[in-house]
């Protein structure tokens, strides 16, 4: 996903090392106290006042929301889930990792999570505080028993302990409104937006800042939420990592960390229109040692297996430290159609920053600088009955680096060098050409991300989703299509290889024939382009259909 978790479910739950899991499977995402009839017992009297109804419940100390989610799958996408104990994610093609390949040979299997969201607010602290705990439990059908391991339990017995921490953390509301004033301390939803991710919608999450292009996962630390200052701002300190490099070599026991720090803020210049900018920097002095998924795949911009799973480069250093800085710009306007027909959003980012090697005797680079460039633009049209009734226009670029060998790096710089995944862009409303993101374990596509392995990306993407019965039935029809922004290295000897990646076609009907309880039917195709020209593990275009059934019980 943490998420806060609606339709679509993210997959930054696909591991649990930081994260798909999106999503939404955006997908990822705790659910929020405005969510409640009523507002925290601190706000009772107000409530009260302006309600005025004798028979409305009085504000709940404890709240528990039930998420429940399978999918069915079928594709030629064919993932290890071995290399991450059940897990499948990272860009096709790849020959180590979960090994993605395409080929005439398909693959079935079903997919199942559950996630209680538990939140309490006793009367006695008077409005001042929340406690928030969310949990986990996924895993593929028929796969492990009888055994302690994170996205297992679905084999004959199951008897499985099978419980991953997602968030525990405590809100401190010192006004009492939740609104105005939020501390939030412990493990969190952190997402490169400036809202409040326990109160936000995730519409809102998805739609503005960087989309979680940037980052998108949990993390456990200290952020600071306010609208105090004409606008809504965000100032978060996060320890990303941690480990004791140089306890071996100089017997220093002491932790060197990751850190980010992320300072946001966002100015509604007219109503439902916004603009915002932010200052972020990551700070890592853990030489390269730190890990994404504890003991198995290490963590940073030199490590060799972790852009198999994530789809960033890795750069040619030796035990690196160093820094990464973001300054971005971002606006929205009208995303929830409240003044008009009409809606956009988009971002501008630009990172910075300088890794030097920490080996003596490398071979590789001693430093490498970093210099790199996104954008995106989104617009939206709202032409019928419903909000869902809805064509949409987006496009997403970033710059890319022709050599990755060389001693500078010109294209994203994400939070998927330091998680698995740490960002998850899913209201991209593709299926294979980037990862579908309603998922659970399974999170694999061409582009996973917006570096493209460093490559850069040039991709436009347009839909059109229209209520068959409205507010029930909804079908949905997308086209898109990506290449990298510059011509990546050969995959074999003497065969040279294209920009393109590919275009997809897809369709998705969904049905919400309860409330908040939906089952959704979604397919698939990707002409691929000559990107693969070479590659002796895409032999065939991409193709997948799901089958999902979700359901929100509060």
């Amino acid at each position: 996903m943490t998420w806060r978790w609606l339709p679509e479910a993210t997959c930054r739950t696909a591991v649990r090392g930081c994260a798909l899991a999106l999503t939404l499977g955006s997908a990822v995402l705790s659910f929020p106290a405005w969510g409640q009839s009523t507002p925290l017992p601190g706000a009772y009297g107000a409530w009260y006042e302006a309600k005025n109804r004798e028979e409305d419940a009085e504000p709940r100390e404890f709240v528990l929301i039930n998420y429940f989610f399978t999918r069915v799958s079928a594709s030629n996408q064919l993932g290890d889930p071995t290399g991450l104990k059940g897990v499948s994610l990272g860009p096709i093609g790849q020959v180590a990792g979960s090994a993605v390949r395409v080929e005439n040979a398909p693959a079935f299997f079903v997919e199942q999570r559950w996630i209680p969201v538990i939140e309490y607010s006793p009367h006695f602290v008077d409005g001042l505080a929340s406690f928030r705990a969310q949990f986990e439990v996924d895993y593929l059908w028929g796969r492990s028993a009888n055994a302690v391991q994170q996205n297992e339990g679905g084999g004959f017995n199951a008897d499985q302990v099978n419980l991953q921490t997602k968030n525990v953390n405590v809100a401190l509301y010192p006004t009492k409104n939740p609104n105005q004033l939020t501390l939030l301390i412990g493990t969190q939803p952190v997402y490169d937006s400036v809202y409040d991710p326990t109160r936000a919608p995730l519409g809102d999450i998805i739609r503005t800042g960087y989309k979680l292009t940037f980052l998108g996962s949990d993390a456990t630390g200290l952020s600071v939420f306010s609208n105090h200052l004409k606008g809504q701002s965000r100032l978060s300190l996060l320890p990303l990592g941690s480990v004791q490099a140089d306890k071996a070599e100089f017997n220093d026991p002491r932790l060197k960390f990751v850190w980010l720090g992320m300072a946001d803020y966002t100015y509604p210049v007219a109503p439902g229109t916004n603009v915002g900018a932010s200052l972020w920097y990551l700070r890592d002095d853990t030489k390269g040692d730190a890990y994404a998924f504890e003991g198995l795949v290490k963590s940073g911009p030199s490590s060799s297996g972790l852009g198999n799973f994530t789809g960033v480069p890795r750069l040619s250093i030796d035990r690196p430290s160093g820094w990464v800085g973001w300054a971005g710009l971002n606006f929205n306007h009208n995303i929830d159609f409240r003044t008009g027909r009409f809606g956009a959003s988009g971002f501008l980012m630009y990172n910075g920053g300088q890794f030097v090697a920490n080996r003596a005797d490398t071979t590789l680079n001693r430093q490498v600088d970093i210099s790199g460039l996104s954008a995106n633009l989104e617009l939206l049209y709202n032409f019928g009955r419903t909000s869902s009734d809805l064509v949409t226009l987006e496009g997403l670029f970033s710059t890319g680096d022709a050599n990755l060998d060389d001693n500078r790096y010109s294209s994203a710089f994400t939070l998927n060098q330091y998680g698995l995944p740490g960002a998850v862009w899913f209201n991209h409303k593709m299926l294979i050409l980037f990862p579908f993101t309603s998922t659970v374990n399974n999170y694999t596509g061409a582009v996973t991300d917006i570096s493209n392995q460093g490559f850069g990306l040039q991709t436009v993407i347009a839909t059109g989703a229209y209520d068959l019965i409205p507010n029930k039935l909804n079908l949905k029809l997308g086209v898109g299509h990506a290449r990298s922004s510059v011509t990546p290295p050969e995959e074999t000897a003497g065969v040279a290889r294209g920009r393109v990646i590919g275009t997809e076609l897809n369709a998705e009907l969904r049905y919400t024939f309860r409330y908040l309880m939906t089952v959704g039917l979604h397919g698939g195709y990707m002409f691929r382009g000559n990107f693969y020209d070479g590659n002796p593990r895409v032999t065939a275009n991409p193709w997948a259909a799901f089958t999902t059934f979700t359901w929100y019980a509060f």
